[in-house]
């Protein structure tokens, strides 16, 4: 009995060492549908609180960061068709995305950046 109790005990604090997070993180999204895209992914067990700015692209989050890892929610933003500040975007899921929601560099030159520069 004593040892089920210490147990228990244990497993009770372990929540006691779990970190809450709040991290800016910069989002290359456009438009007001790049927003709920991004909120609505990161609506997600371990996120508190997610907000993307469309002027400024910074998403601000908080997170367990026992219950999910900064790299973790890169890879969710990398794969819905996003880049983050550390992790280029899933080549799919961005080609997938509406056009609105495309990078401009992208969505200007149709395939690679850089296209549509005036040759001199």
């Amino acid at each position: 009995m004593k040892n089920i109790f210490l147990a228990l005990l244990m497993v009770g604090t372990l929540g006691v060492f779990a970190k809450t997070v709040t991290q800016k993180i910069l989002v290359k999204g456009e438009c007001g549908k790049c927003k709920d895209k991004i909120e609505a992914a990161l609506d997600i067990p371990g996120i508190s609180f997610a907000e993307w700015d469309k002027e400024t692209k910074m998403l601000t989050i908080r997170y367990n960061d026992k219950k999910i890892s900064e790299s973790q929610i890169h890879t969710t933003i990398s794969n819905l068709g996003y880049a983050t500040s550390t992790m280029a975007a899933n080549p799919e899921a961005q080609a997938a995305l509406d056009n609105c929601c495309k990078p401009k560099e992208a969505k200007a030159c149709g395939a690679k950046a850089g296209c549509c520069k005036k040759k001199s």
